[in-house]
């Protein structure tokens, strides 16, 4: 009998994951660069990044609910191409190369954060931090969940403090305008480099084996997740145009902490502690997440069988744990984190295109099919939503330094070798209680 994942997760729980994954640690770095983009029109940039991350968690929605399994890309893609086995395992080894290289960038962020209280080498601290996340990861879900509960509450709690401060202390009358013609490219720049403080909620999918209630609570949790991060965003943006020019965000390497230390001090390092929450919060969700996406592909044979092994009482896949942050670990001597952190995002984008197609397809070979949860608006067998959020996406991908198109190319060689040695495993049992 292949093995389980036992099913502990409610929907709170589940809009917690993704709230957190989002939040994570991009907005406390990515305002200042987004705003030297975009000026005072910075807000439309981020509804623009929310329209286009709201438009694939619709896509996810749909698939996840047909689908609820670990190894949710995998599934939908296996789903949608039973023909051509390579593009589901593609999927599912780009999502994996997002996890570890997301869990080294926050990693390494983690770091950042900490040398300002303490001088710890960066090596040694983002080694450390992912290997109490691997710990979590081994030692249950429902650990997991509550501890990322708690340093999401955290983060999120921090990012409160600082929109209270703006809209106190600074001029929200006219922290944001609407934006001219001219402005139009800054803001298209803006958006994708925004989009990527988004991505996350699509590891709500992964956990669908272990909601109590998938078909139904997953779906909610995809779309809760993307709308109540949103609002939470063009808060911030407002509050820090609040108080300080654009200019003066773009040339801060801690944006956030920069405009908190015009109200206070004390609420600056108040906002760095809430970034070392919200690293260490991003760096556990991936993880937790991806593991179960390499423990469903190892248990339908397009994966080294050994993945899909659970440790017999806790029920978690602790192998699969430990190749992420083996991968994870030996990202970090790059230190280079804005190209580990633009080839996790060009990754996951190629994801979501593939995603989204599955859903076009499906809609078409298979209209009759039960669809707990349906993506509105159609045109005979052709959803309206899922070919506008393809397009953005590929325009997204168009934005990346030839070195992150480079870099990913080999990881996708990598992929295509570990896919070839796999194929003698497949269609049989792939997974052993440990």
């Amino acid at each position: 009998m292949p093995p389980v994942l036992s099913r502990s997760l409610s929907l709170t729980q589940l809009v917690f994951y993704g709230v957190g994954t989002i939040v994570g640690a991009g907005i406390y770095t990515i305002v200042g660069a987004a705003a030297g983009l975009a000026g005072h029109g910075v807000w439309v940039s981020m509804l623009l990044a929310g329209l286009a991350a709201f438009l694939t968690a619709l896509s996810y929605a749909e698939l996840v609910a047909m689908y609820p399994r670990a190894g949710a890309e995998y599934h939908f893609l296996k789903a949608a191409f039973p023909q051509a086995p390579l593009v589901p395992f593609m999927a599912g080894f780009l999502v994996a190369l997002n996890a570890v290289a997301t869990s080294a960038t926050v990693s390494l962020a983690f770091a950042g954060y900490l040398s300002v209280f303490v001088q710890v080498p960066a090596l040694l601290t983002g080694f450390t931090l992912l290997a109490m996340c691997t710990a979590l990861n081994i030692i249950g879900i429902r650990q997991a969940t509550w501890v990322s509960i708690g340093l999401i509450l955290i983060e999120v709690g921090g990012l409160v403090a600082l929109i209270a401060a703006g809209f106190v202390k600074g001029e929200p009358g006219s922290a944001i305008s609407l934006p001219s013609m001219g402005d139009a490219g800054g803001i298209f720049a803006a958006t994708a480099l925004v989009f990527f403080v988004y991505i996350g909620f699509e590891d709500v999918a992964n956990l669908a084996e272990e909601a109590k209630e998938p078909k139904r609570d997953v779906p909610r949790a995809l779309l809760a997740s993307v709308v109540l991060t949103s609002l939470l965003y063009l808060l911030v943006v407002w509050a820090v145009l609040a108080l300080l020019e654009p200019q003066a965000l773009a040339s801060s390497d801690s944006p956030l902490t920069t405009a908190a230390v015009v109200v206070a001090p004390w609420l600056g390092k108040t906002l760095a502690v809430t970034a070392l929450f919200a690293t260490a919060s991003t760096a556990l969700i991936s993880l937790v997440s991806i593991s179960r996406m390499l423990f469903g592909m190892a248990r339908d044979g397009d994966m080294p069988r050994a993945l899909g092994r659970t440790l017999t009482k806790r029920q978690t896949p602790w192998v699969a744990a430990l190749v992420l942050f083996a991968g994870a670990c030996a990202l970090l001597p790059l230190g280079k984190v804005k190209i580990i952190a633009s080839i996790s995002a060009l990754g996951i984008l190629l994801v979501f295109v593939g995603v989204h197609t599955a859903l076009i397809v499906l809609r078409w070979n298979e209209p009759q099919r039960v669809r707990p949860f349906r993506v509105p608006l159609h045109i005979g067998r052709v959803p309206l939503l899922p070919p506008a959020g393809l397009a953005i996406c590929l325009a997204l991908i168009t934005q990346f330094e030839a070195i992150v198109y480079g870099v990913t190319a080999g990881a996708v060689a990598f992929g295509v070798g570990v896919w070839w040695l796999s194929r003698p495993a497949k269609g049989r049992h792939t997974g052993t209680q440990a």
